[in-house]
């Protein structure tokens, strides 16, 4: 019986006389069944294309046949033969629509392919203008639906799109503006039907295009069309449907960008001067004097005309951004005018959620002056509108919306003076914070009170409540604290912000930052829980798996098993949806059905002959495929199952060795961002071990590689790029922990071993020069093993490094403790799967003398078993500290005070004890519950550990 490589080279063999064969092979049934075999092995072959050709010229009439070569090209996304059985298509049907649309979109996809050469991707960009142009210019000029559904022209609004991003891809900016002003084509012409769509395409065309001063004036238009004002037409049927936000942003911008602007640094200046002043002042700089002139006059014509409109929409959102955004950028000077402007727009939208991220950037610009003055303002205007939050007989919505517009102006206060690093007196400022903190707290309190849901369980009638963006603030000030090593108050913020989750289902910042808090505390089991509960779609994965799956494999790379059944009922939860690995397991299989799906969706798009949204779902489908995210995830999978002794029979295929493209698609929302724009943010305190780079991808891969080459040795699983030389990535360790660093170097001298051997070399000088070179590479790997094994056994003197001191006593492991073991760990593995290999290897080719390497080999592993004894010995301390109830009053009193303490004594925990004490069984019992949760989750991590180094 043939083995499968011999099985595969004879359907080879099949398959290339079949290709070959004269008289040719044209049966449609056939063709198509050597299609689907080249489909399954991700084949692009010439021949197939030349097969298909000639069966579509002896059946010329087959129409099925030239959609069938089409569509197969197209799943694969071979441009360049989809371009030729559209062509042949097309050429067979001349009349037909489908074919030409069909071959336009193959010609533009060919002309941004990356694998193609510049003078075919040009070309196939000049035809794809050429026949959009005809298509266009066929449109009669009495359109009707009859004479729109048939013949090779534009009858929608998205074919009208389709045609623009062709012109655009071109650089035909001026053509795609034509297409858009035609009576035939155009915004106004019965296809356009005055599609907002199409609005701001032109719009941006015209930015693109250069054509500053007509964007400038039509945004104004479209602005001076739709202004309140009734007894106005509106001519571009713009009104409230459209997004004035947009047109707002692009007027400014295009009156800042237009070319004059840059001979005149400050108009205002000339206008003090007076004009006769700066013609001589040009007249001596050799400055044009029309430039002066026009851009003086614009300049107040920008300003009064603008401010007129602006006044017409004294109470729209866009137009009042927009009104700050010209005093921020285009006047000098005018910070106490902004200052009033960002004031009013706080009396008018301080009850929305929106105002403080729209107020933010203008704030942030500010001098600190200015902005204690308009903060003071802020302060009087809901000092003097306070008590009617607590009145009787107004009403209730009115009360809601006073207590959001108290937390906006804790928003604002918080972004100015406390997100910032402290510069003055520590004392003063611990005092101000404290403050802050207690006043959120009362605004949270005040908003359950209001809604109805001061209780143990709320009512639901609402699934986020008013105050819960004081309890966020609260939580987030908490979280200043702990950055500066007070840890007690981590511990406060995760009871406050459990507390609010309870309340709030849909309070995801929430759960958001409980997630990357339990991962930094190290309770991998509770972050899954917080995860779980953000109920993420599948579509949300590719952009909020990194919540927690960064770096999940060194948190808790295991698979979850409760064995304490009162611990599961107290979670509520099942062990599915707690675990950690089951949530990277249910990411991944979304990325490996995502594509399946997207092509359905693809083909769907390409039967409804929608071509703009087929080509936008193709580049999204295209970042789903190549992300970061799904790298990452793979990353982490490869290694929990290496930490794993039950491995789950789940393969995810091979990481390429091409780097992914960014991470930029993370959402960063569920984390809330009130900082200063020159402070550190929220994220960045919490997120455990620093954002993952693109180096740091690069080099997890190379660690990736070298396992499956140690582990399978051969030519199939080794991978281009690593080679002892690390100068050439010198890059790889950015965006890494030490740990990580010294994993890859150990990586490099590892592959290089590999390397060596895959050669199998047998001259006698070749054999000296390999066996003096693997020598190096061992050498260094028992050095750098030596060195992780001392680092590692100083871990418990480095308590604030590895461990989180809660209290002077109360000492629990943190994210890094548990990352620095599982990547020792997992470097061990590395090693010992390379000795394997080198014994297996050496027996063979005996290059290095076995009486000295076997004696290397035992040291070596020796290293690696002291590494396992000293995790060991460090988890089981930590186990026995917290398996039992020891702490948990020591705990407590941190977080709640002890029994009789005054507000003088520990005003925070004064505050949230005050706050637990409205739940049913008193701040104690409630404080205790959680406190109980998180080390029973530590000591559950910690048998992991306890079970891995164990002796097998």
């Amino acid at each position: 019986m043939l083995s499968e490589p011999a099985k595969q080279r004879s359907g080879r063999a099949l398959l290339d006389s079949l290709l070959v064969r004269s008289p040719p092979l044209v049966d449609f049934n056939a063709v198509a069944t050597i299609q689907t075999f080249a489909e399954l092995r991700n084949e692009i072959d010439p021949r197939i294309d030349t097969m298909w050709m000639q069966a579509a010229n002896a059946q010329p009439n087959d129409e099925e046949l030239h959609k069938h070569w089409f569509k197969s090209r197209f799943r694969m996304r071979d441009w360049q033969g989809a371009r030729k059985a559209a062509m042949t298509y097309t050429k067979h049907f001349p009349n037909r629509r489908e074919p030409f649309f069909w071959t336009i979109f193959a010609n533009f996809m060919a002309s941004r392919s990356l694998t193609d050469q510049d003078n075919e991707r040009n070309l196939c960009r000049t035809m794809a203008y050429r026949m959009c142009a005809k298509a266009a210019e066929a449109v009669p000029l009495n359109t009707n639906q009859k004479g729109l559904k048939n013949g090779r022209v534009l009858r929608t609004v998205d074919d009208i799109v389709f045609l623009l991003d062709v012109y655009e891809s071109g650089g035909k900016y001026e053509e795609a503006i034509a297409v858009l002003d035609s009576d035939v084509t155009g915004i106004k012409s019965t296809i356009g039907k005055q599609s907002w769509r199409l609005v701001t395409l032109k719009i941006r065309l015209l930015g693109l295009a250069n054509r500053l001063l007509d964007q400038y004036k039509y945004c104004f238009e479209l602005l001076e069309d739709a202004r309140p004002a009734k007894d106005q037409p509106q001519v571009h049927g713009f009104g409230a449907l459209g997004n004035d936000g947009y047109v707002w942003t692009a007027l400014i911008n295009a009156a800042l960008k237009l070319p004059f602007h840059d001979c005149i640094v400050d108009p205002d200046a000339i206008a003090a001067k007076g004009l006769e002043t700066a013609v001589c002042e040009a007249k001596e700089e050799k400055t044009r004097l029309m430039d002066i002139i026009f851009s003086l006059s614009f300049y107040h014509y920008t300003r009064v005309a603008v401010g007129a409109l602006l006044d017409e929409y004294n109470t729209d959102r866009n137009a009042m951004c927009a009104g700050m955004t010209l005093l921020s950028r285009l006047h000098t000077g005018a910070e106490e005018t902004l200052a009033d402007k960002a004031f009013q727009y706080f009396t008018t939208y301080g009850h929305k959620t929106f105002c403080f991220d729209d107020l933010q950037p203008y704030i942030c610009a500010m001098e600190l002056p200015v902005v204690q003055r308009f903060l003071l303002k802020v302060t009087i205007w809901l000092k003097e509108r306070g008590d009617r939050i607590e009145g009787q007989g107004h009403d209730k919505s009115f009360d809601a919306n006073m207590l959001m517009a108290i937390i906006t102006g804790r928003k604002l206060e918080y972004c100015i003076f406390h997100s910032r690093d402290r510069k003055s007196d520590q004392l003063e400022h611990d005092t101000d914070l404290t403050t802050f903190i207690v006043e959120c707290l009362k605004c949270y309190d005040l908003g359950l009170e209001h809604s109805g849901n001061n209780d143990e369980k709320p009512k639901k009638f609402a699934e986020r409540f008013p105050g819960d963006d004081a309890g966020l603030l609260a939580a987030a000030a908490l979280l200043k604290f702990a950055r500066e090593s007070r840890n007690d108050t981590m511990l406060q913020t995760i009871i406050l912000l459990e507390e609010l989750s309870t309340r709030s289902s849909a309070c995801y910042e929430a759960f958001g930052t409980l997630v990357l808090l339990y991962i930094r505390v190290g309770a991998g089991l509770l972050a899954g829980r917080s995860y779980h509960r953000l109920s993420i779609k599948n579509i949300q994965i590719p952009t909020l798996s990194w919540l927690l799956c960064t770096r999940v494999s060194t948190t808790h790379p295991h698979t979850l098993h409760f064995k304490n059944s009162s611990f599961r009922n107290d979670l509520q939860i099942s062990e599915v949806e707690a675990d950690p690995v089951q949530h990277l397991k249910q990411a991944l299989d979304y990325h490996l059905h995502i594509q399946e799906t997207d092509q359905q969706e693809i083909l769907e798009f390409l039967e409804a002959e929608q071509y703009a949204s087929l080509h936008r779902a193709m580049a999204n489908s295209l970042v789903n495929q190549n992300g970061f995210t799904k790298y990452m995830l793979l990353i982490e999978w490869a290694r929990t199952q290496r930490m794993s002794r039950l491995q789950q029979k789940r393969d995810y295929g091979p990481l390429s060795d091409q780097p992914a493209a960014t991470f930029a698609n993370r959402d960063a929302t569920p984390i809330p961002r009130w900082e200063h724009s020159d402070s550190r943010s929220l994220l960045l305190d919490i997120m455990p071990g620093g954002w993952p780079t693109d180096a740091w991808l690069s080099s997890q891969i190379a660690i990736s590689d070298t396992f499956d080459h140690a582990t399978i040795r051969n030519e199939s699983t080794k991978r281009p790029g690593m080679h002892r030389d690390t100068t050439a990535h010198s890059q790889r360790g950015q965006g890494s922990t030490w740990e990580e660093k010294a994993q890859y170097h150990t990586a490099v001298e590892c592959q290089s071993i590999l390397d060596i051997y895959e050669l199998k070399r047998s001259e006698e000088d070749a054999r000296k020069r390999a066996s003096r070179s693997i020598q190096e590479s061992l050498d260094i790997i028992e050095q750098q093993q030596i060195s992780l094994n001392e680092e590692i056994a100083t871990m418990r003197y480095r308590v604030y490094d590895y461990f989180w001191m809660i209290t002077d006593e109360v000492i629990a492991p943190s994210w890094l403790f548990f990352h620095s073991a599982y990547t020792g760990l997992d470097t061990i593995i590395l090693i010992e799967k390379t000795l394997d290999a080198m014994e297996s290897e050496n027996r063979k080719f005996r290059i290095l003398d076995s009486r000295l390497a076997a004696e290397q080999f035992t040291r070596i592993r020796k290293h690696c078993n002291e590494l396992r004894t000293i995790v060991h010995a460090a988890a089981e301390v930590l186990y026995h500290e917290f398996s039992s109830d020891r702490h948990h009053k020591e705990m407590l009193y941190t977080v709640v005070g002890r029994p009789g303490d005054t507000k003088e004594d520990d005003p925070i925990a004064y505050a949230l004890r005050s706050h637990l004490d409205k739940r049913i069984g008193g701040a104690d019992e409630v404080a205790q519950g959680y406190i109980t949760r998180l080390c029973q989750a530590w000591c559950e991590a910690l048998q992991n550990l306890l079970v891995l180094t164990s002796k097998p």
